[in-house]
């Protein structure tokens, strides 16, 4: 899928994670969203974290219509939209860095003085040695499995987008904290990646530099030799005879065999120039041809290859990243939203008073869990009058929901019994119930540090071992509910 796809999927994730309370856009939309876009898919259909062919057609289409839907919105929500933008290169920028590059490689590649081309021109050798050099690293990394390129430079792309997002944060002004949150999210899920696709697109724009540096110079070479007549020659205090034969031969071998130039091997000896004079120069066209040969062969047309094969390599990893994004939790959500047909699911509080502020958490806890359309009906069970209540309650439903306040520290002779008492209740009224404790952990945030926290749902979790189905906690409002691991009754 195409990297402006995945940007769409995740702007529409971000805003719905970050706005927890639908401040920005309202539930029903939300569901509307869902049940336009879901074309019989179930949330038991979603398996893993990882999200599968289906389940992206399915996001795909959901922000395909939240973006019809968006022309015409007012307010926070376009501002919101507006501020979920990810770092990237600019086609501009790379097109003039192209540009210069190919000046570079004209103005730098020089045959030499008096007419006469030194094929020993440190500048053309130069930059025939350093691609081959960096040619064979690129090819090297290239060719590495693709997990190890999904991981390598990860972690300047996490310091790269944590860290630009923790300053942005700092610095931010928005008056509206919804916002801050959804373009907090947007960073969490979206920079890391749009990071790792700048350094890879950075690396292809750099090969096609090296590319067209390398154009430039072979450009030169016939320019220069448009309107003067050229002889080559050689001199050098390293290489003598043998030497050079044996380096221009294998420096030109391999655009010999490409493009069948001959190596005039045999002139090198009196080519070369010595004490200031050259026994016999030769012609210098069949040595720009080779030059220009051996540029095409080992530099442009190999990096041309590797910015193509980075490019390409580039989109798998970062569509193998994005989908395994902990999209589960998320697409359960979603689809439980509209799944459900008007239950009633019995909520028996205990100790804790039913205000509306608590049934807004509560009640998304229940939907999230018996689905979208379930109705949640609220009794409360008065501290100390436990045994009462179990015995003279009657189920209506086969869906219970035992809510607890998490901060109340776990007794086996109250909650516990309690729990017991109420499932046998139950389970003489409906078979096959489903039993289920809520955690009311949404004050503790905050207040309790995150291993008293740890430790207090251990506690819960074992104390209600065997009785319930799940365990669920609520520790914040704008998180809301997840499952706690435990034993089915």
């Amino acid at each position: 899928m195409e990297w402006n796809e995945w940007l769409r999927i995740l702007r529409w994730r971000a805003l719905e994670e970050g706005d927890a309370d639908a401040a920005l856009v309202g539930t029903e939309r939300r569901r509307t969203a869902t049940a336009h876009a879901r074309a019989g898919l179930k949330s038991e259909d979603i398996k893993g974290d990882a999200v599968d062919e289906r389940s992206l057609a399915f996001l795909q289409k959901r922000a395909s219509w939240f973006e019809t839907e968006a022309v015409g919105w007012r307010g926070d929500l376009i501002k919101a939209l507006e501020n979920l933008r990810v770092p990237q290169g600019r086609w501009n920028w790379a097109i003039a860095g192209w540009i210069i590059a190919l000046i570079a490689g004209y103005w730098l590649t020089d045959l030499g003085q008096e007419r006469e081309f030194n094929l020993l021109s440190l500048p053309l050798v130069s930059l025939i040695a350093w691609n081959a050099v960096v040619v064979v690293l690129s090819l090297v990394c290239e060719l590495l499995p693709a997990r190890t390129l999904a991981g390598r430079g990860g972690w300047l792309a996490e310091m790269l987008a944590h860290g630009i997002g923790r300053m942005r944060s700092a610095t931010a002004t928005d008056a509206s904290p919804v916002i801050a949150a959804v373009r907090a999210r947007f960073e969490d899920l979206a920079w890391p990646l749009a990071w790792r696709r700048l350094q890879a697109r950075l690396r292809g724009w750099l090969h096609i530099a090296a590319a067209a540096m390398a154009l430039g110079g072979a450009v030169a070479m016939y320019a220069r030799g448009w309107d003067k007549e050229y002889r080559a020659v050689w001199e050098s205090t390293i290489l003598k005879e043998n030497g050079m034969q044996r380096f221009l031969g294998t420096l030109f071998k391999p655009a010999s065999a490409v493009l069948g130039l001959p190596v005039p091997l045999e002139r090198v000896p009196e080519m070369q120039r010595t004490e200031g004079k050259t026994t016999t120069p030769a012609p210098a066209l069949d040595w720009i041809h080779l030059y220009a040969g051996t540029l095409l062969v080992l530099v442009i047309l190999p990096r041309l290859i590797l910015a193509g094969l980075g490019t390409a390599r580039l989109d798998a990893a970062l569509n193998g990243r994005a989908r395994s994004m902990g999209w589960g939790n998320y697409l359960r959500r979603l689809l439980h939203s509209v799944e459900g047909g008007g239950e009633l699911v019995e909520v028996l509080v205990h100790g804790m008073e039913i205000t509306p502020t608590h049934k807004e958490t509560w009640d998304r806890g229940v939907r999230q869990r018996f689905g979208g359309m379930a109705r949640a009906d609220y009794a409360r069970i008065p501290a100390g009058d436990e045994d009462e209540f179990a015995a003279h309650w009657q189920p209506r439903s086969a869906l219970v929901v035992l809510l607890f306040n998490m901060a109340t520290t776990p007794e086996a002779e109250v909650q516990r019994r309690l729990a017991a008492d109420l499932r046998q209740r139950l389970l003489t009224r409906h078979p096959e119930p489903e039993y289920v404790v809520l955690l009311d952990g949404t004050t503790l945030c905050g207040r309790w540090p995150e291993d008293k926290i740890a430790g207090r749902e251990r506690l819960w979790t074992e104390m209600m071992e065997g009785l319930a189905d799940e365990v669920i906690v609520a520790l914040r409002k704008d998180t809301g509910p997840r499952e706690l691991p435990s034993t089915s009754a």
